[in-house]
């Protein structure tokens, strides 16, 4: 604590307005997007306090950010080196190069059999065969038989959109996946104009048919139409004959009998025969041949990063089979909201109809998801979750998010039409800031104004959070200047002197009364006000190890340190100094006579809380006239530096100004360092010249000097 004995007053009690940055941006994106419904919820996850919120109780639709439930489930449920099997069992027998049997392929849910991870789609599947191959089987003879009873349920959601299924966005569900489930269609232009568009398909297991009816033309406009049940594929229009290949990438029917189709395709390239013959003898199991997927911190970047549906009802699916035994969607969210609930999230703040979003039926309140991200960012596999998330400008979904200070930002897109969201986490110094931002009720809104909306606020939460860090960084350097001086006295007169110059500005803490924090910087060197210029100044030359700066800062303004708006020290002598427990002096450094100031302190007004009670001060002061003759006459011993106060003739006030006052063993007279609004910046002038030009009406001055620790 500092040392400080008071002459007279110290300090001054300063009403900030209101200068909320993000209640300034919810106004911005309400004009913009005025038909659209916006929440916002910014929680410390240090703290696990709320920061901020608009609507953060709400219902809003996620859309995609509703994966980050169940990759935060599976990462807690399930061991870190899960990996899907995919499994052939052979049962039957063995003769020579023959195996005569039932030829069971097992899926146990690996989304990944596909060229995500692996050189090529059928990397998986080649293995699979060349294994029976390396154990001298050349034919197969028998039935294929392809298990998918690791799931239960449809393969289509029902809660989800009938064209979500034309998309390869919304591709069927099996434990059996190949290709993601879709397949390209490459389309090029026939040799001249009225032939036939080429067509490829890709990679082509024979599974996929094209109905070809698009000719070489002048312009591309091309359709397609999917059939509902068949992996059968209308495309109709033109192609320009210098067009460059076009590419369509479509959603295919029962992914199963993809599989299947796929496998036989490997076979037969691996050299392997298939002869189906229903009436085989089905033995005991005689071989089984296992491929491993990729673990799950793979599967969790896909979901975060790319936004994989596929991959989240996979993997919710799987949560259900291993957690609950049943492999269903209805499984897997059951195994979320235990999870919720022994993480003491209430389940009931979360409508979860799937895992990856897609469905509009999902619903969460802002609030509550910022809650969960607090929770999983302090759990022992927090790190793996964060760095599951997508980076801006680099990883999967964020490239699009290009802003500064992106290195500080992990996060979790979301679109479906009309719904627009955005939910991570913002590094900060000593913190992390979980986030969840929201756009509902946006179909008016263009995409592009949308999305940049909710870029922005990101983007402003994150240099926000982060300016505090290069503050501290630039005061490091000013502490380091004088860590030669000892005296407080040529500190305090060093360090005051140093942000001569610097500008003025008014309430930069952005404090009102709000039931949340400032949002504005805490350590902010190039915004001063005349409060905030002689806070800096002291908690920088009282600091011993640099280390402390920001804790000596924040004990000065606030009780306890607490950094809330109510334990704030607002007025000095009937909170700052009570609270320090120092006592007025009548020591008068040969004034002559005094007055003694009385005045109530509207502590009332100021909180808008007629619940507080209005303290009644006195204050020993030198008129002002007197203050005026002193500042121009006064010669010291010595060099030194105490502080001033002007006292304000406002009701419930107990001053309107405060500095430095520097005094000199050379010279007569008195200087005023300090924040100037007049000026705009912190200068140093004649204390007289203040005094007898300042509009302010006062009654006087009082004066505090400091003492060593």
């Amino acid at each position: 604590m500092l040392k400080i004995r008071f002459l007279f007053l110290f300090f001054v009690a300063v009403s900030f307005a209101s200068d909320n940055f993000l209640d300034s941006l919810v106004d911005h994106a309400n004009s913009v997007a005025p038909t659209a419904k916006l929440g916002i919820s910014l929680r410390s996850v240090k703290t696990d306090s709320l920061l901020y919120s608009y609507k953060g109780d709400e219902w809003f639709t996620p859309a995609s950010t509703m994966k980050l439930l169940v990759t935060a489930t599976a990462l807690k449920s399930l061991p870190l080196d899960y990996a899907p099997k995919t499994i052939i069992h052979m049962e039957g027998v063995k003769r020579t190069n023959v195996f005569s049997g039932v030829f069971r392929v097992e899926g146990r849910g690996d989304p990944n059999v596909s060229a995500r991870f692996y050189p090529d789609a059928f990397y998986v599947l080649r293995n699979l065969t060349d294994s029976l191959k390396s154990k001298g089987i050349d034919t197969l003879r028998g039935v294929l038989d392809l298990d998918t009873s690791f799931f239960k349920g449809p393969r289509k959601p029902p809660q989800w959109r009938k064209n979500f299924f034309d998309s390869w966005y919304g591709a069927e569900i099996s434990p059996l996946s190949f290709n993601d489930n879709c397949a390209m269609i490459e389309i090029r232009p026939g040799a001249k104009e009225g032939d036939l568009a080429q067509i490829n398909v890709i990679p082509d297991v024979g599974y996929v048919k094209i109905k070809n009816e698009i000719k070489t033309g002048k312009k591309t406009r091309y359709t397609h139409l999917l059939d509902a049940v068949k992996p059968e594929v209308t495309l109709t229009g033109t192609i320009g004959l210098k067009s460059s290949v076009s590419t369509l990438v479509i959603p295919v029917r029962d992914p199963a009998a993809y599989f299947r189709a796929a496998l036989l395709k490997s076979l037969e390239n691996s050299g392997i025969v298939y002869v189906e013959d229903n009436d085989v003898y089905r033995g005991k199991t005689l071989d089984s041949v296992v491929f491993a997927g990729p673990p799950l911190k793979s599967i969790l970047d896909e979901i975060n990063q790319r936004s994989q549906n596929l991959h989240a009802e996979v993997l919710l699916r799987s949560l259900g089979k291993k957690e609950r035994q049943n492999g269903s969607a209805e499984g897997g969210i059951l195994s979320e909201k235990l999870f919720m609930q022994k993480a003491g999230i209430p389940p009931e703040d979360f409508k979860i109809v799937d895992g990856s979003g897609l469905s509009p039926q999902n619903q969460l309140k802002p609030n509550s998801l910022t809650r969960f991200l607090t929770y999983m960012r302090k759990q022992k596999e927090g790190d793996i979750y964060v760095s599951s998330l997508a980076i801006p400008g680099v990883s999967g979904s964020g490239k699009r998010l290009d802003v500064e200070f992106r290195e500080k930002i992990r996060f979790k897109t979301g679109f479906i039409e009309g719904v627009y969201g955005l939910a991570g986490y913002v590094a900060a110094e000593n913190d992390t800031i979980a986030f969840a931002l929201y756009l509902n009720d946006a179909k008016r809104v263009n995409d592009n104004v949308a999305r940049d909306l909710l870029d922005y606020i990101a983007g402003r939460v994150a240099k926000h959070y982060n300016s505090e860090a290069a503050q501290l960084d630039e005061g490091k350097i000013l502490w380091q200047g004088a860590k030669s001086i000892s005296n407080i006295h040529e500190r305090i007169n060093y360090f005051s002197d140093k942000f001569k110059g610097r500008p003025y500005y008014l309430g930069p803490m952005g404090e009102g009364r709000s039931i949340y924090p400032s949002y504005k910087p805490r350590v902010n060197f190039n915004e001063m006000d005349c409060l905030t210029y002689l806070e800096h100044v002291l908690a920088l030359a009282y600091t011993k190890n640099y280390d402390d700066f920001f804790n000596t800062l924040q004990s000065i303004r606030y009780k306890n340190g607490v950094m809330e708006y109510n334990m704030r020290n607002h007025f000095l002598i009937a909170d700052w100094l009570l609270y320090n427990q120092l006592k007025v002096e009548s020591e008068d450094l040969s004034l002559g006579n005094f007055l003694l100031f009385e005045k109530e302190i509207d502590r009332k007004r100021f909180f808008n809380d007629t619940s507080l009670v209005n303290p009644k001060v006195s204050i020993p002061y030198l008129p002002k006239e007197k203050a005026i003759i002193y500042a121009d006459t006064v010669k010291f011993a010595r060099d030194t530096i105490f502080g001033v106060a002007i006292l304000s003739e406002l009701p419930g006030l107990d001053a309107a100004h405060t500095g430095f006052v520097v005094g000199s063993s050379k010279k007569k007279g008195l200087m005023l360092r300090h924040a100037s609004q007049l000026k705009g910046k912190i200068i140093e002038q004649p204390l007289s010249e203040f005094l007898k030009a300042t509009k302010i009406k006062t009654p006087g001055i009082s004066f505090f000097i400091f003492e060593e620790n």
